[in-house]
C-alpha cells in the first residue's frame, strides 16, 4: 500500500481517538454537572423538609428529635448526622468511628471529597425553644458519581478499542484491495503495453511479408526447377535437403509472426467431435508420422459443441507441434463435454518443460528449445482467450507433459 494512504490512515485514526477521547470527556462532565444540580434541587428540597421537621421534633424535646435522627441513620446511604448547637457540635451519628468531615462554618449543601468517598452534605438551620441557633448536617453516600466517572472512562476504553479493531480491519481490507486493484492494474498496463507492441509488430510483419514473400517463393521455385541437376551424391542431396529445409524455416516464422498480430474472430457452428477427430488426425498424419510418433484420441460418443473448429484445430496443431519437436513419440487427446463445456486433455512423453520456465511458458518469446521463437503458446493462448477458453499447464515433468483445455459453450465472443 503507497505510503501516503498508510499516513493518511494513521492520520485519520489518531484524529477519530482524540476526537472520541474529548466527546466522551465532554459528555461525562456535562452529565456530572447535570447530576449535580438535579442532586442541589433535591437537595434544597430536603433542606426544607429539615428545618420544618426540626423545628417540629424540638416542640416534643430534644429526645423526640434524636430518636428520630437515629430512626433515619438507618438508611444505608446516610453516612453521618451531625447536629450543631450554638456552633459547638452536640450530636452525631457516623458509620466511620466518629469521621464527621464538616466545618462550623459550612451552609447549604456541598459536594465534599473526603477519605471515606464522595458525601453531598447537606444542612438545615432551625431554632430551639430558647431561641438557640441549631445546624443539622445530613451527609448522603455520593459513589455512584465516581462509579459513573469510572464507567465513563471505562467505555472510552471500550469504544477506542472496538473502533481500532474496525480501523484495522478497514486497514487490512483496504490493503487487500489496494493490492488487487494494483495487481489487475499492473495487469492491464502491461497486456496494454502488449497489444501496443503487437499493433507495432503487425504492421513491421505486414511490411516483412510483403517484401520477403514474394523473393521467397520465386526462390523456392528457382530451386525446385533446379532441383533435378543437383547430383546423386550424398553431400549434395545434404545440401538441397538444407536449403529447402531454410526456406520453408523462413517462410515459418514469417507465418508465425503473421498469426501472432492478426485480430481473431471467432465464428459459432455446431461441431461434431468425432468427426473433428477424424479430419484433424487426417490434417496431422505427415506430421506425427514423420516424427515416428502415435496419436490416441478418446471422444464422447454423440459429443455435439457449438464454436470454431478452425480454431481448436490450430490451438491443438501447435500443441501436438510443440510434443513433436519435444521428442514425443506418444500423444494422447481426450475429449469430454458436460454442462460447463468442452475439456481437452492433451499428454504426451517429450521431454517435458524445464520448472524454471513453467509458470511463464504462455508469455511470447518463451521457449524451451534453442531455435523456438516462443511463440506458439502464446498463439494457442490468445486463441483460447478469443473463445472465452482457458488453458493450464497440469505437469511439465519429463515423459509425462499434461496440457488441459477449457472452453464454455460459445457466446457473444470478442475479437482479442
Amino acid at each position: 500500500m503507497k505510503k501516503r494512504i498508510f499516513y493518511l490512515l494513521i492520520i485519520f485514526l489518531l484524529v477519530s481517538l482524540i476526537s472520541i477521547y474529548f466527546l466522551n470527556r465532554f459528555n461525562r462532565d456535562r452529565t456530572r454537572e447535570q447530576i449535580e444540580e438535579i442532586t442541589a434541587a433535591e437537595g434544597e428540597t430536603i433542606r426544607s423538609l429539615i428545618e420544618i421537621s426540626g423545628s417540629q421534633l424540638l416542640e416534643k424535646g430534644e429526645k423526640a428529635l434524636q430518636d428520630f435522627l437515629h430512626n433515619l441513620f438507618r438508611n444505608e446511604l446516610i453516612v453521618y448526622i451531625g447536629l450543631f448547637k450554638e456552633k459547638e457540635l452536640d450530636f452525631l451519628l457516623s458509620r466511620y468511628e466518629g469521621y464527621f468531615p464538616v466545618l462550623k462554618d459550612q451552609e447549604g449543601f456541598a459536594f465534599l471529597d473526603s477519605p471515606v468517598g464522595k458525601i453531598f452534605d447537606i444542612r438545615g438551620d432551625f431554632k430551639d425553644e430558647q431561641g438557640r441557633a441549631l445546624a443539622l448536617h445530613i451527609g448522603f453516600n455520593y459513589e455512584f458519581l465516581p462509579a459513573f466517572e469510572k464507567t465513563a472512562d471505562r467505555n472510552f476504553l471500550v469504544v477506542a478499542v472496538f473502533f481500532l479493531l474496525i480501523f484495522l480491519l478497514l486497514t487490512g481490507l483496504i490493503i487487500y484491495f489496494d493490492r488487487k486493484f494494483l495487481k489487475k492494474e499492473l495487469e492491464f498496463q502491461r497486456e496494454k503495453q502488449e497489444k501496443k507492441r503487437f499493433k507495432e509488430l503487425s504492421l513491421l510483419t505486414a511490411e516483412i511479408a510483403h517484401e520477403i514473400k514474394n523473393p521467397l517463393n520465386s526462390l523456392y521455385l528457382s530451386f525446385n526447377a533446379l532441383e533435378k541437376f543437383v547430383s546423386s551424391e550424398k553431400d549434395a542431396l545434404f545440401y538441397r535437403d538444407a536449403i529447402k529445409g531454410e526456406v520453408k524455416r523462413i517462410n515459418a516464422i514469417i507465418e508465425s509472426y503473421a498469426d501472432l498480430s492478426k485480430e481473431i474472430k471467432p465464428r459459432s457452428e455446431a461441431v461434431d467431435i468425432s468427426s473433428f477427430v477424424e479430419e484433424f488426425r487426417l490434417f496431422t498424419a505427415a506430421e506425427i508420422e514423420k516424427s515416428g510418433a502415435v496419436l490416441e484420441a478418446a471422444v464422447q460418443d454423440g459429443a455435439v459443441f457449438r464454436t470454431d473448429p478452425d480454431l481448436l484445430k490450430q490451438v491443438l496443431f501447435n500443441l501436438i507441434k510443440n510434443s513433436l519437436e519435444a521428442g514425443a513419440k506418444s500423444i494422447k487427446l481426450a475429449f469430454s463435454l458436460d454442462k460447463s463445456g468442452l475439456k481437452i486433455r492433451l499428454e504426451d512423453d517429450g521431454r517435458g518443460i524445464p520448472e524454471k520456465i513453467a509458470a511463464k511458458i504462455f508469455k511470447p518469446y518463451v521457449s524451451s528449445k534453442t531455435k523456438g521463437m516462443g511463440l506458439g503458446l502464446h498463439i494457442v493462448l490468445k486463441v483460447l482467450k478469443a473463445l472465452n477458453g482457458k488453458i493450464e499447464l497440469v505437469s511439465g515433468v519429463s515423459g509425462d507433459t499434461v496440457f488441459e483445455i477449457k472452453i464454455p459453450a460459445f457466446g457473444d465472443q470478442k475479437p482479442f
